[in-house]
């Protein structure tokens, strides 16, 4: 597919000749909105009308599946570290297992806030953005703890990618601020336009 002279042209293979042949479409590549001619269209007002805030059941529920987690540490020199890994929640705690010598927990010594985001895989609209605090970091029960989100994660109880001298520890992370939101994804891809803004 080319993108040329605002238009979309479309290259389609003859079957019958194994030639190709270009083809112009009816779609046009505009840099603004269209008129808004639809008398149907969502009014301003209802754009929220699909969308709910996550209860504290639902947040559950995006840690008991296999969504990985996005960590965002703070390095020593102030720059944002963000890590995809894998986590559960246990009562109101976050608990994410990563090894001793990780970045995550070099920069967690200088700092102990982090942020913690994590997308539904089935819903990209399921999505929930938390800041936190670690209150402990623990090797006890770690190797046990990698072996069950290992289980989660990967279908097996065992993780093949650990080295042999990494000493695994678990953060236990308390949210602090929490925003969620979901939408429907029928709603976001049929009713949402966003030259009604």
């Amino acid at each position: 597919m080319l993108i040329s002279n605002r238009r979309l042209k479309i290259y389609v293979q003859d079957e019958d000749k194994n030639a190709r042949g270009l083809v112009h479409s009816s779609v046009e590549i505009v840099d603004v909105a269209p008129p808004n001619t639809d008398s149907d269209s969502i009014p301003r007002t209802d754009l929220r009308a699909g969308v709910t805030e996550l209860n504290k059941d639902e947040l559950a529920r995006l840690f008991q599946f296999r969504n990985l987690i996005y960590i965002g540490t703070i390095s020593k020199d102030g720059s944002p570290h963000i890590t995809p890994v894998w986590a559960e929640m246990v009562d109101d705690l976050i608990l994410i297992n990563t090894f001793e010598e990780s970045a995550k927990i070099k920069h967690i010594t200088n700092d102990k806030r982090v942020a913690v985001s994590v997308v539904e895989q089935n819903n990209p609209f399921n999505v929930v953005s938390i800041k936190g605090k670690v209150l402990e970091q623990t090797s006890d029960g770690a190797d046990e703890h990698l072996k069950k989100l290992a289980k989660r994660y990967l279908g097996i109880g065992k993780y093949y990618y650990r080295k042999p001298n990494h000493k695994r520890v678990i953060l236990k992370i308390k949210p602090e601020k929490i925003m969620g939101l979901s939408i429907h994804p029928a709603f976001y891809f049929l009713a949402y336009s966003p030259w009604l803004r």
